[in-house]
């Protein structure tokens, strides 16, 4: 594996309709540094990890924590990203003071901006970080989500692309940052709040999930992105675990992680997640006509199918 992204907690300032985290302002588990460390050093020693992501939730609300893991993780050669809405960048000041540092160790730093995040974080500060980044040179990016990135004819979509034109409008682009446009992940909320409005007429997806992101170029024995989280669970960032530290350690977790033997990793390789719907049916699902994709069929298959498999569909907040 290459990438591991560390969620510090699941709060946040802001309570976004397409979190598929389930992230709210309310008080949450915060990740243990020693445990993140030790996951990361594991990590490094047994696979090819060369990049750690910390987000949340949102890691502004523990300033000092993502410093200091940002910090711990350059030590050892890895690249640091902080993935954050910004809520911090309320002066130039109080962005420079949060920025600052994490350039200094050579992290990177990827803002959201879209019509979701609008009414929980003014677009006047995402621009303040953008402007402060340049200012600092730092490698900054601009992360923008949409319900369906290449028709873009939804108001929602619409407002999206409105609030980068304000932002080109107003600042240079620095050729230290890179804009990332894509569609919403439809699982955990996200499936739950905002699939409905894109799936009518899409149909009921039958591909399988032979080269799915969480599965390096489609080799089965060499994962590319792990998860982390405050309750040890490393996971696909979807709601399918592979283990949970602290019952049992990071290498007994990576020897036994061959998706051909995990249960539901097996039926997604194998038959897509329709199959996880026809053991679904089995508990009482009823199949729609339409689906926003493949990952909101999965999601309404899972969340019937968690209490057959309650540690490995998990952690909860995909399915609060």
């Amino acid at each position: 594996m290459s990438t591991l992204k560390i969620h510090l907690t699941y709060q946040c300032t802001a309570q976004c309709a397409h979190c598929r985290f389930g992230c709210d302002p309310s008080p949450q588990p915060v990740i243990d540094p020693e445990l993140a460390m030790d996951c990361v050093r594991a990590l490094r020693a047994h696979t090819d990890l060369n990049m750690v992501v910390l987000m949340g939730g949102e890691p502004g609300l523990y300033p000092e924590l993502t410093y200091g893991l940002a910090a711990a993780c350059t030590d050892l050669g890895l690249a640091v990203r902080i993935e954050t809405n910004a809520f911090w960048a309320s002066s130039d000041d109080e962005a420079r003071q949060f920025l600052e540092p994490l350039y200094a160790l050579g992290a990177s730093v990827m803002f959201s901006l879209d019509a979701f995040h609008e009414s929980h974080v003014p677009p006047e500060r995402v621009e303040r970080a953008l402007r402060v980044s340049a200012e600092l040179g730092g490698q900054h990016y601009l992360e923008m989500a949409y319900l369906d990135v290449e028709r873009r004819i939804h108001p929602t979509d619409q407002r999206t692309d409105a609030l980068l034109a304000a932002v080109e409008d107003k600042l240079e682009r620095s050729p230290c940052c890179r804009i990332y446009q894509g569609n919403v992940f439809y699982n955990g909320r996200a499936a739950r709040s905002l699939a409905s409005w894109v799936s009518e007429g899409r149909g009921v997806p039958t591909d399988t999930c032979e080269r799915v992101p969480w599965w390096m170029d489609g080799e089965l024995d060499t994962l590319d992105l792990l998860i982390l989280d405050a309750d040890g669970y490393l996971s696909k960032g979807c709601g399918i675990a592979i283990g949970r530290i602290g019952p049992r350690s990071v290498e007994a977790i990576l020897e036994d992680s061959d998706a051909r033997a995990h249960p539901i990793f097996r039926t997604l390789l194998e038959t897509g997640p329709l199959g996880l719907v026809r053991e679904a049916e089995a508990m009482g699902y009823t199949l729609k006509t339409d689906y926003a994709d493949k990952c909101h069929l999965c999601q309404e298959a899972r969340q019937v199918l968690r209490p057959k498999y309650p540690e490995i569909l998990a952690p909860a907040r995909h399915y609060l």
